[in-house]
């Protein structure tokens, strides 16, 4: 089931003196954020991203979204109220969005709401609204319901914990809690139980389960833009009672911020365009069963992008090798839990990263990692280097391991688990496409020299105990595993430049999901 959005008529004039981002050849949808660690947690998850700056100075990044037909828009525009009226009015006239969410972290009101848990507001109050008589504070707040076409989207995705598949960081012990009850809002930092302002929200806005500083300017600027389709999501940082600084110490701000952009994402990726959306902005709309499910092409295996092309993978005559991260098998990494592992090899081959240069790369590796959101600012990593290779590691607890490495060769790689309950893991289908996206995303970023073009190696090891399934049956009761080797690797074949791979990527983690469902499903033709 989707949730279907129309588009609104474009009302770009010849004066403006936006990017061309602003004209996409998809439907877009805008995330506008207050702090840093809010907007890259966001950020962590699109892809292709592209700078704009409107001509009073606004900037903003916009990419795809995996998996989605979306564009998506993300600003980082400050604390306050007063920033998010003015910068939300100038967005929203700038670009067009189709829906505009604000997403970020709050402090929690209600001891059943615990710290990592997400609140949809589904309605916002402007609490410092009132009158200040001579004994006491008489409240006349502003009030603003949440678009009620995403806060129906937001209860259908968000009602189970398939969710929090798309949290980009260390998972909590506990799935968090998602919450669609109202929010207060003002220039206040709350950070006690037992004040004046904690007795005034307990007393006239005993329903609000959060507070934070910015949705009321947010949502009075979406109100006044008359049909603006507009929500408020965030996770719980603090519980605004004394005890902030405590919170922040432990990493709840990142992780709060996490948990609001894996929901956000989550409902992003329930929207449907609506095909009777005006012709200056009428994009292919997306049936139900075409948005967020990965695609069989039609076109020889090969998935077009947005203008209609596909990537121009390129037979290869010589045989490229690979260094898996099966033990014994030419590589230096080692196996724990089913894992999803991606290699990019340059093409051509023989050009080596210097030993000295090769050293240096691990911190690099962690910084790029974290920013990325593929490390959490949190967790320990483990460093290794050597005169071959340099590979940065999350610590292997028996639930598998994420990392990053360079070879000297000019490889660079990448693995993460794949999910799984008491049964074993889970490929899902629907899923894998938007892993690679990531993957892929990730390994371009990487500080190296771009080679001319790339082969890419995809594979899952180890894959004996991998059912194909959906997420969503997590946990689950039966599970079927065919027989196949320790490792299920697709040898790349084909080659592709690398401006192909940075303006395809969705395309090319599409037809990489593809090869790699084929061979699972084909156990023989693993290796």
């Amino acid at each position: 089931m989707k949730c279907d959005l129309r588009l609104p008529p474009s009302a770009l004039t010849d004066s403006d003196k936006e990017s061309a981002l602003i004209q996409p050849t998809s439907p877009r949808v805008v995330v506008l954020t207050a702090l840093p660690l809010e907007y890259e947690a966001v950020r962590v998850h699109l892809t292709n991203l592209e700078s704009a700056e409107h001509e009073a100075g606004t900037r903003i990044e916009e990419g795809s979204l995996p998996g989605t037909p979306w564009r998506v828009a993300i600003a980082e525009i400050g604390e306050g109220n007063t920033n998010a009226a003015a910068l939300t009015e100038r967005i929203n006239s700038w670009l067009q969005p189709a829906a505009l969410l604000f997403v970020g972290v709050a402090g929690g009101l209600k001891d059943d709401v615990e710290l990592g848990d997400v609140v949809v507001a589904t309605k916002i109050y402007a609490y410092q609204s009132g009158k200040q008589d001579p004994a006491q504070f008489l409240s006349r707040p502003n009030t603003w319901e949440a678009s009620h076409r995403l806060e129906q989207a937001a209860r259908h995705a968000l009602r189970s914990d398939e969710w929090t598949s798309h949290i980009r960081s260390q998972r909590p012990p506990r799935p968090p809690a998602v919450h669609l009850k109202p929010i207060a809002s003002g220039d206040v930092v709350l950070n006690s139980a037992d004040s004046a302002l904690s007795a005034q929200l307990h007393h006239a806005y005993n329903d609000a389960v959060a507070i934070e500083m910015e949705s009321a300017g947010f949502a009075r600027a979406a109100h006044l833009a008359d049909q603006l389709q507009a929500l408020t999501i965030r996770g719980i940082s603090d519980k605004a009672d004394g005890l902030k600084h405590t919170a922040d110490a432990g990493g709840s701000q990142p992780q709060a911020a996490a948990h609001a952009a894996a929901a956000a994402i989550t409902v992003i990726t329930a929207l449907a365009p609506s095909a009777s959306a005006s012709a200056s902005n009428a994009y292919p709309a997306a049936s139900s069963a075409e948005v967020g499910t990965a695609r069989t092409p039609h076109n020889g295996g090969r998935q077009p992008t947005a203008d209609g092309s596909s990537p121009q993978w390129e037979p290869m005559s010589d045989t490229v090798e690979v260094s898996w991260r099966r033990t014994g098998h030419n590589s230096p990494f080692s196996t724990s839990a089913a894992s999803l592992e991606i290699h990019l090899v340059p093409i051509p081959s023989g050009s080596r990263i210097e030993v000295r240069k090769l050293a240096q790369l691990g911190d690099q590796l962690i910084r790029t990692g974290r920013e990325d959101g593929f490390f959490t600012l949190s967790e320990l990593l483990d460093t290794a280097a050597d005169d071959q290779h340099t590979l940065v590691t999350t610590p292997d607890s028996g639930q598998g391991t994420t990392g990053l490495a360079v070879l000297r060769t000019g490889q660079r790689s990448a693995w993460q688990p794949l999910p799984h309950d008491d049964m074993g893991a889970v490929l899902d289908p629907v899923e894998l496409p938007q892993q690679i996206a990531r993957l892929l995303a990730l390994l371009v970023r990487l500080p190296l020299p771009d080679p001319l073009s790339v082969a890419l190696g995809i594979g899952i090891d180890p894959a004996t105990m991998v059912s194909e399934d959906t997420m969503s049956r997590l946990p689950r009761s039966t599970a079927q595993f065919p027989m196949r080797h320790h490792l299920l690797g697709v040898h790349p074949d084909e080659s592709l430049t690398m401006k192909e791979l940075n303006a395809k990527s969705d395309s090319v983690a599409e037809e990489l999901a593809a090869r790699l469902l084929a061979s699972f499903r084909t156990p023989r033709r693993s290796f």
